[in-house]
């Protein structure tokens, strides 16, 4: 049985296209909000001086990456969706289970949207191409995001 006769079967629905948007950039503001919070006191010694700032957040990206990598690999694995998603009522599932995905397949997904991100967002295009409206990061992992409504 193939993917779609699957879905059809089990009535799910993919998920839209703008909840997906909203819930990577409710994903964004959260991460941004831990990492102010964590280095709020170096943040507030840097003042109002954009070079050193700029300096700051660059020593930080290689820890943002990991910040980024982590949160999103528990959350499917535990959830099967991230904080955002879960508002928005989508959710990540494995297309051989429809169930959340497995460590390895999280933690391939989790790697290479952070690395699309770092790549201009440009794997990103895929979901306009693809039948399941799946990224780059989506079909590496062999999964599909749906509705969870």
């Amino acid at each position: 049985m193939n993917l779609e006769e699957k879905l059809y079967r089990e009535d799910i629905k993919l998920a839209p296209f703008e909840r997906r948007l909203f819930a990577f950039l409710i994903d964004k503001f959260l991460i941004s909000l831990v990492v102010i919070l964590i280095y709020w006191g170096d943040f507030l010694k840097i003042g109002n001086d954009y070079l050193i700032l700029r300096n700051f957040i660059t020593q930080l990206i290689g820890q943002i990456i990991f910040l980024s990598v982590v949160y999103e690999c528990v959350f499917l694995i535990l959830y099967g969706a991230t904080l955002g998603k879960i508002f928005l009522k989508i959710r990540v599932v494995s297309i051989s289970f429809l169930d959340s995905p497995t460590f390895f397949y999280a933690l391939i997904r989790s790697s290479l949207k952070v690395l699309s991100e770092n790549l201009l967002y440009i794997p990103y295009v895929l979901v306009f191409f693809s039948s399941f409206s799946q990224a780059f990061h989506d079909y590496m992992a062999k999964t599909i995001v749906i509705k969870n409504d």
